[in-house]
């Protein structure tokens, strides 16, 4: 799984941040909360597709966890 660093997240785009959003499969769990993080924190506008993967994401994690 591909993951964000903490320590190399202010270098990274705001494109790869939506990209971890918008592909957030390929990303491990950490990644994709770090990369919204983000940019809520950097105030970037938050596209309808970016948020119903962010939706998804977080229904998905809700499932693994009921799972455990």
């Amino acid at each position: 799984m591909k993951t964000i660093e903490m320590d190399s997240i202010g270098q990274t785009d705001n494109f790869a941040l939506r990209l971890a959003i918008f592909f957030w499969k390929e990303y491990n769990p950490n990644a994709v909360s770090i990369a919204y993080a983000e940019l809520v924190k950097r105030g970037c506008p938050i596209s309808k597709s970016i948020y119903e993967k962010m939706n998804e994401f977080l229904e998905n994690q809700l499932l693994v966890e009921n799972e455990n």
